[in-house]
């Protein structure tokens, strides 16, 4: 190869860089595609990473910023908040950073031998992944709602229940019932099964309670898994009454008043049986979640957060807005 100027030089070492790092090519890959030797290929990834070509940041995923945190607690009232950084573009990586702080804060705090209600979501589904098991908590797990057959099975509460157990070295309860049903009839007969009464009679003695904040955006759409259950007459509902979130399909205003009858006949805990646990951990990430996560807090029904930084700012200033999301 000719000796390159210093511009073909620096193009060159960008192909290379390119190849390898953005389109995930093979140095052997790259070699044959620019024509080069492999070692070639190599000495020329090491130069652009020493010419700032290619910039390599390490992420630390447990990184938290406390000084938002602090402003959190302070202004919502909160026992405790955990911020983890947002990614500036990437919600996924934001979420799922925020998953893995909310693991570990749920094994500083989660009693030996205590009994721990769980809803559901991709968030959480975040946590349940980034869960190592490191000692037996002899835990139990009780799912905080039933089940939906339109959303991923990954997503279902009784995974999300399960894999939490395993993790935890305890046991979960099952409760194979649907979250919603279409009538009266229905709820009533599957409230009088023994199975179901195991569960529900269990969320009145809950230790902790880790769950999800759902937001609703009714101007664009209806951003919760759940979408598909909310018919246009629910959504006019939830449009006049200023809802801004759920838990666990429970929805509430941007004060944390409750939205009741938005859906009827639900197999899910209730906003108050929620408020009364002692440990009430949401774990929400986004913007988008902010008005949601403000009423939550507002209404007593969680006492533990843990969100991104993007969100947490948004939340502060929600906080101190006058109209604070109520006039959507």
């Amino acid at each position: 190869m000719s000796i390159l100027s210093s511009s073909q030089r620096e193009r060159f070492l960008h192909a290379v860089a390119s190849l390898y790092y953005n389109e995930g090519k093979t140095q052997e890959e790259v070699a044959a595609l620019l024509g080069v030797s492999r070692s070639k290929v190599l000495r020329a990834l090491q130069e652009a990473r020493s010419v700032g070509i290619v910039q390599i940041t390490i992420v630390d995923p447990s990184a938290t910023n406390e000084a938002l945190a602090a402003e959190l607690e302070r202004a919502l009232g909160l026992a405790r908040a955990v911020v983890t950084t947002a990614h500036p573009t990437d919600g996924n990586f934001t979420r799922q950073r925020v998953g893995h702080a909310a693991a570990t804060y749920l094994k500083e705090v989660l009693p030996d031998g205590g009994t721990l209600g769980i809803g559901w979501g991709r968030t959480l589904y975040d946590v349940t992944q980034t869960l190592e098991f490191s000692r037996r908590y002899d835990t139990q797990v009780v799912p905080l709602l039933g089940g939906l057959g339109k959303i991923a099975p990954s997503f279902q509460v009784h995974d999300t229940a399960r894999v939490a157990a395993e993790k935890l070295g305890g046991t979960w309860r099952a409760f194979y019932v649907p979250a919603i049903v279409d009538s009266a009839a229905a709820y009533e007969s599957l409230m009088a099964s023994s199975d179901v009464g195991h569960v529900t009679a269990a969320w009145r003695d809950l230790d902790v309670a880790l769950v999800g904040i759902g937001n609703v955006d009714l101007g664009q759409d209806v951003q919760m898994l759940f979408a598909d259950y909310v018919d246009g007459p629910t959504a006019d509902q939830l449009r006049s009454t200023g809802a801004v979130g759920d838990i666990c399909m429970r929805f509430f205003d941007v004060h944390g008043v409750p939205i009741d009858g938005a859906l009827q006949y639900l197999f899910s805990i209730e906003l108050q049986q929620l408020a009364a646990i002692p440990r009430k951990i949401a774990v929400a990430s986004g913007v988008a979640k902010a008005a949601a996560i403000l009423g939550a807090a507002r209404g007593g029904y969680i006492n533990a957060l843990v969100t991104d930084s993007a969100a947490a700012t948004e939340v502060l200033r929600l906080a101190q807005d006058p109209n604070d999301g109520s006039e959507r």
